[in-house]
């Protein structure tokens, strides 16, 4: 994606969790047999085949000699895509939970780690959602449509410095430095000539920001989808945690909703508060509808996930347990759900082996549904065993 770039991702709290092996060095290790997690889908494997087969086709277009991380652990990508095309084998028989959980258990080994330095049974997985909005815009800067959506600024710069990691930022008198953060952005127009589109709040042009690509209908009735190109470079900050900790809203309380009822109801705050998020995205038009992953490839509604491939493995397959909202009539209650998810996003504020974001789909009802995960879950990757390459 994007980098969901943090979309509804405001949440830095860490749960106690159960079920996956404790790894204290934060290196990989399987689990033993009798750790098998699994306890069905709650989804009667819809969609999975989908999402599986775009992993296949983004790890396709890798080198050969590509190599994945699995905390730690070096994967090739041979490995991983054997063990995409194994389990999907698996599928074909539509198995029972029962049948699924003995093949697991004779042909993968799972994986989960946690922090290096943690103490206890401290097997931290965080999980939160993320969408693709819908939202109402003009292509010319005409009331009420004043918020615009950027372009790549033609000054900005990306190099690599001595430690070969890419920095973006910007040239001044020969010297190299930051890119302009939100604030300077929007205060002072550094993005002024590269407007892409205008929306009619800001805070929807920030949420656009956090979920990383939408879909924008026109004046004209016509509807264009927009993606994430490229960031200013500067850390993200959540205004959530932000919010919480000025005392504006109660942690209890905080989710999507909040934080907008909070801004409509204090204007003079707005500005201030997003822009305590130094973090800036910049949009680019796409003819693909779908909500596209940092892998490049459409992503699937519930199967999905954003995590930190700088540890987990691009395209890799995993079990995730958590619990989900579900709508009644009077009020939202969650219930336990065990899935298959596939690696295939990222996040500028997901970081860490503990944090996992779960792609809900695109339109109000995602929405609703991605701003009230803040759940606590188990996150375990499988890998095919060796000696069945």
């Amino acid at each position: 994606m994007v980098f969901p770039a943090a979309r509804s991702r405001y949440w830095f709290l860490l749960f106690l969790l159960t079920g996956c092996l404790l790894l204290s060095t934060g290196a990989a290790a399987s689990l033993s047999a009798n750790q098998n997690p699994y306890a069905g889908d709650d989804l009667h494997f819809r969609g999975l085949r989908e999402a599986i087969n775009q992993s296949l086709i983004y790890l396709d277009q890798r080198p050969e000699k590509t190599e994945l991380n699995l905390l730690g652990k070096k994967i090739s990508k041979k490995h991983l895509v054997r063990s995409l095309l194994f389990f999907r084998s698996l599928l074909r028989s539509n198995p029972s939970p029962k049948l699924l959980s003995l093949e697991i258990k004779t042909y993968f080994d799972l994986y989960k780690g946690t922090d290096p330095g943690q103490t206890g049974n401290q097997d931290n997985v965080l999980v939160t959602g993320y969408y693709q909005p819908v939202f109402a815009g003009s292509l010319v800067k005409k009331e009420p449509y004043l918020y615009p959506i950027y372009g790549i600024p033609d000054n900005i710069v990306r190099r690599r410095n001595h430690d070969n990691i890419m920095e973006i930022g910007r040239l001044q008198g020969g010297k190299f430095l930051p890119y302009w953060s939100r604030r300077e952005i929007e205060q002072h127009g550094h993005g002024k000539g590269f407007e892409l589109v205008y929306l009619k709040d800001p805070f929807d042009a920030f949420l656009l920001h956090i979920q990383g690509s939408g879909l924008i209908r026109l004046r004209d009735g016509c509807l264009r989808s927009i993606h994430y190109a490229m960031k200013n470079g500067r850390a993200y900050r959540s205004i959530g945690k932000f919010m919480i900790q000025t005392g504006r809203i109660k942690k209890e309380n905080m989710g999507l909703a909040a934080i907008r009822q909070y801004l409509a109801s204090h204007p003079k705050e707005r500005e201030g508060i997003l822009q305590h998020n130094p973090s800036f995205i910049f949009f680019r038009w796409s003819e693909s509808s779908k909500a596209i992953g940092n892998l490049g490839r459409p992503l699937t509604a519930h199967r999905s996930i954003a995590v930190d491939q700088r540890l987990y493995p691009a395209g890799g397959l995993a079990l995730l347990k958590s619990n989900k909202p579900v709508p009644d009539t009077e009020a939202i209650r969650f219930i336990a759900f065990s899935r298959f998810v596939l690696a295939q996003d990222t996040g500028s504020a997901i970081r860490g082996p503990g944090r996992v974001d779960l792609f809900w789909g695109t339109g109000p009802d995602a929405g609703r549904a991605a701003g009230r995960m803040k759940e606590k879950g188990k996150l375990c990757f499988l890998l095919l065993k060796k000696k069945f390459l």
